[in-house]
């Protein structure tokens, strides 16, 4: 993190990170809890509360639709949607069709639904998810995972972010491979199937030399049933979960112990991506701000 304000490059910043000579805030503070928060945080490391819009009204959607409501939605919807094509075909059995210069370009359309449809913007990360897709053609998705696995993914993040750090000239930058993660298994057992908790662990370290933060950047207190306070996995579960990297098996159980396939670590490495888009984005904002 930042010891010196990005803004008016003089100022020291405290502990809440807050500029003592101009005043400029580089945490976002939540308005629910108080809890200051790296910049990069989709969610409030204290209370879990979305930290933007969007995310407020997905979390809001889901606090008050069950499992099936969302279901009995989808069913619903796919069977209007069935019901229009076949009201479609029925108009058109009877000779009446629609203008087609009303309608839109076939083009147009199919442009229109890949943006919609595209979680990415960035080129790094466009060029990762390109190289994700090929390498699911290769895995079998729904096999459990194993430590190679997991290095396989998490060099794939590091062949992709790791010049981006270079290149916006991070202070701190990921290992060169991910061997060197797999190093901070030593509270696991010796067993090469990957755990929520062992994953975890690796994506942490990732995460906190990709974004450069530190252990006292989160809360330790336990919000996991699972996890208690001052756990060794009790930071790095609230700093996943504080970032949008959506590795616990809910909202009140972590599952230290479950055992993971392979195509949630795909799932976890596209978070892991869209964090990565998001503090690069937050990096480059503050790195304008003090050009000015």
């Amino acid at each position: 993190m930042f010891s010196i304000c990005p803004r008016c490059d003089n100022g020291k910043l405290d502990r809440t990170g807050k500029c003592t000579q101009c005043g400029y805030t580089l945490r976002n503070k939540c308005n629910e809890c108080g809890h200051y928060n790296i910049p990069s945080a989709r969610f409030c490391g204290g209370c879990g509360k979305a930290m933007t819009l969007r995310l407020t009204i997905q979390q809001a959607i889901n606090q008050h639709l069950s499992f099936l409501q969302k279901i009995r939605i989808r069913k619903f919807a796919a069977g209007a949607a069935f019901g229009g094509m076949l009201a479609l075909f029925a108009f058109g059995s009877m000779g009446m069709r629609a203008d087609e210069d009303l309608l839109p370009p076939v083009s147009l359309i199919e442009e229109q639904c890949s943006q919609a449809s595209a979680e990415f913007c960035q080129p790094f990360s466009l060029s990762f998810e390109a190289d994700l897709k090929e390498l699911r053609r290769t895995i079998d998705p729904h096999r459990k995972a194993g430590l190679a696995d997991l290095t396989r993914v998490v060099d794939l993040l590091i062949r992709h972010l790791r010049p981006v750090a270079i290149n916006a000239g991070a202070q701190r930058l990921p290992a060169e491979s991910a061997g060197s993660y797999s190093k901070a298994l030593h509270n696991f057992s010796t067993s090469k199937s990957m755990t929520r908790g062992s994953t975890a662990v690796i994506l942490f370290h990732f995460l906190s030399d990709l974004l450069d933060f530190q252990y006292r950047d989160f809360s330790q207190e336990g919000r996991y049933s699972d996890i208690p306070r001052f756990h060794f996995l009790t930071v790095p579960a609230n700093a996943l979960s504080s970032l949008g990297v959506k590795i616990a098996r809910d909202e009140e159980v972590f599952g230290i112990n479950d055992n993971l396939t392979v195509g949630q670590l795909f799932e976890y490495a596209r978070d892991v991506m869209v964090v990565a888009e998001t503090s690069f984005e937050v990096k480059n904002e503050d790195r304008n701000l003090s050009m000015k």
